[in-house]
């Protein structure tokens, strides 16, 4: 059904519903300031609706604030997936009125500007406006370091930006006004597209000025500087820190607006902004810089360097950083699964071999890679298996990535399940990772990974490791990717996106629970045989994979109720060991990356990534570090950090000339030396 023609001739007689979406109650003070601007300006027909992201407590507390005014005030949850365009789009839904204008939750309004959107809006001709988004910064002003030409790293206006009355092709987010039936009519915004909690990124917005253009080809979009606000700049987005990782999230933005919009679409006023705004300025403060401001020069670089990593990040992301679309075909739940169980002969083998074998999904295929095969140890454990779906298969270069390889080339399956010689699945692993698959319809999950848990009784030692959540990713049902799909999180949450996402890879889950789609692999490539345990570096080849899946553009679905128990160390000697070898394979896999064309985006992060690894109490130490666990530990762990390179390296020369492992009819595509980034 047609959504009625936007372009009514008096649409503020129905009166204006602003939208204003909130996700933390650390913005609570600008929240109230933004809110008592707004109901300072409301006429009787006018409402206010407040849609707070996932967060009941913050509910709690607005709805709190707001009970005794007398204005029409809604405060409603996001209904849709987290982030400011499931928000936004909640907020559309509620709105009944013919003017829908969202605000941000740090923006606040300048008296006037509703009445600047209604006299704005009798011209039947406007689908939308942008307003005028003046930075408030804290403190003293803006850094000295800070162009005026990236205003919109904060969310503002910027040097270059349309003047008041001209046409643009999209508004900037923390003001704009748009007809609700033209809006609803395009789809509102779309969800692979806008900031998720404090991850910077946008061009939400740009999408629906270009879609609103593409459906009504006579409309336009019209900034006006009457309908302004003064939008927050805090101090911590008064860093080169932030600057840098704005400008990184807004290119890969970029690249993804490209995909889903078209080239000349996406960059038609970045191709104005860069060939004319960025010129012009860089003849600007070059003149300071000779009529003596020193200061200058620091803009002048900070800009040069500000265009080149949006660029990277356009790149990085056309490269394969973005969301891939539905390229596998569906599962149907009757799809063979193969499990790969890689061993050196442990006498915890039966039980693992006992326990994939009493899975209660079928079809279904059990492959043992003996990794010794010389010492006959494996066969010998399972010479009182008679089961047709088990089967051992040698693999004698050492190193449980050349194992799980081996696993790889001999299976069959559409799903590929991995698990270790010390660990049991429980009855339903199996049945609840295809169960993931098959509910994905977007064809977007390549990969699922399950909790690990220790066996019922624990010592002293192993609850101490089981404590550390080494293993134990939680309780909830976590997608993580890098722009989580709306229908991902629908019955769960998408993954946070903190500074070192996805390069540590830890919080993703672990290889002896962990699934792929079979038809990833020529997108990620298999495991990397210069990582992992019985290889130089001792690790990493599990956060390599996982790594490669995100960056890649896939998706990977974290399930609670798929769940393997594991045997974890029980002497302190084992557990010096593993914290070392924790560090190395961290180190050696973040080595691969920093050689590969994501060095960029790595090295910037190095700084911080050294802070947390070496300052106790620094933030983000948990990607690094398990402060849980004894002094000693952690000081063997970090060891290992400035140890893995040149294992890393040391594992490299030991790879040359390597073939790749097995010759079975499965999947023996993928290069053994692992992923392709």
């Amino acid at each position: 059904m047609t959504a009625p023609h936007p372009h009514d001739p008096h649409p503020h007689d129905d009166g204006i519903c602003v939208v204003i979406c909130c996700y933390t109650d650390d913005r609570m003070t600008l929240l109230t300031r933004a809110i008592d601007a707004v109901t300072a300006q409301l006429h009787p027909a006018d409402r206010l609706v407040v849609v707070t992201d996932h967060n009941d407590a913050l509910g709690d507390r607005v709805k709190t604030l707001v009970h005794d005014r007398p204005a029409r005030i809604d405060v409603v949850p996001n209904g849709q997936t987290r982030g400011l365009s499931g928000a936004r789009n909640t907020g559309l839904r509620c709105a009944t009125e013919d003017l829908v204008v969202f605000l941000d939750d740090d923006a606040v309004l300048r008296p006037g500007g509703l009445a600047d959107v209604r006299r704005a809006f009798r011209d039947p001709s406007l689908l939308a406006i942008g307003g005028r988004v003046e930075a408030a910064w804290s403190g003293i002003g803006a850094p000295g370091w800070f162009p005026d030409e990236f205003g919109w790293v904060v969310g503002c206006d910027y040097r270059g930006i349309a003047p008041d009355g001209a046409d643009i092709r999209n508004p900037i987010g923390a003001a704009m006004a748009v007809r609700r039936t033209a809006l609803v009519e395009i789809g509102g915004f779309a969800g692979e597209l806008g900031r998720v909690g404090d991850l910077p990124v946008g061009c939400e917005e740009t999408l629906m000025g270009i879609e609103l253009h593409r459906r009504f080809t006579d409309g336009r979009i019209v900034r006006r500087a009457g309908f302004a606000v003064d939008h927050s700049a805090t101090e911590s987005r008064a860093t080169l820190r932030y600057f840098f990782r704005r400008c990184l999230h807004e290119g890969r933005s970029k690249a993804v607006l490209r995909r889903m919009a078209g080239t000349n679409d996406a960059f038609s006023a970045e191709t104005s902004y860069v060939l004319r705004t960025i010129p012009t300025g860089i003849l600007r403060y070059l003149g300071q810089v000779l009529r003596g401001d020193l200061g200058a020069l620091a803009r002048l670089l900070v800009m040069v360097l500000g265009v080149a990593v949006t660029a990277a990040g356009t790149v990085s992301a056309r490269r394969g950083g973005g969301p891939v679309t539905a390229t596998r075909a569906p599962f149907t739940g009757s799809d063979m699964v193969s499990v790969v169980i890689p061993t050196i002969g442990r006498d915890l083998l039966a039980g693992t071999v006992e326990a994939v074998l009493a899975q209660h999904y079928s079809p279904l295929e059990v492959i043992v890679v003996d990794n010794r095969p010389a010492s006959g140890r494996t066969r010998q454990i399972l010479d009182d298996f008679d089961d047709p779906r088990l089967r051992v298969v040698d693999e004698s270069f050492p190193g449980i990535s050349a194992a799980r390889n081996a696993g790889i080339a001999a299976a069959t399956g559409r799903i590929i399940a991995f698990t270790d010689d010390d660990a049991q699945p429980r009855p339903d692993w199996v049945s609840t990772i295809v169960e993931t698959f098959v509910r994905d319809s977007t064809g977007t999950i390549g990969a699922v990974t399950g909790r690990v848990m220790g066996v019922e009784s624990l010592t002293e030692l192993q609850q101490m490791f089981e404590d550390a959540r080494v293993f134990d990713k939680g309780e909830d049902l976590t997608v993580w990717a890098l722009r989580p799909h709306p229908t991902h999180v629908a019955a769960g949450v998408a993954g946070e996106h903190n500074f070192f996402f996805p390069y540590t890879a830890g919080q993703l889950g672990s290889g002896n629970n962990l699934a792929l789609a079979a038809e990833i692999l020529p997108h990620t490539g298999v495991f990397d045989e210069r990582l992992g345990t019985g290889t130089p570096s001792r690790g990493g080849e599990d956060l390599d994979l996982m790594r490669s899946v995100i960056l890649s553009g896939w998706a990977i679905a974290y399930r609670p109720d798929a769940v393997v128990t594991h045997y974890h160390r029980d002497n302190m000697a084992e557990l010096r060991t593993q914290s070392y070898g924790y560090g190395t394979g961290m180190s050696a896999s973040l080595t691969k990356l920093a050689l590969s064309r994501h060095g960029l985006a790595l090295a910037w992060r190095i700084p911080a990534g050294l802070r947390a690894l070496l300052v106790p109490g620094s933030e983000n130490v948990s990607a690094f570090a398990r402060e849980q666990w004894p002094d000693e530990l952690r000081t063997l762990e970090r060891r290992g950090y400035f140890a893995g390179p040149a294992l890393f390296l040391r594992g490299h020369r030991r790879c040359r000339g390597r073939a790749m492992p097995g010759t079975g009819t499965g999947h023996a595509g993928a290069h053994p030396t692992g992923s392709t980034v």
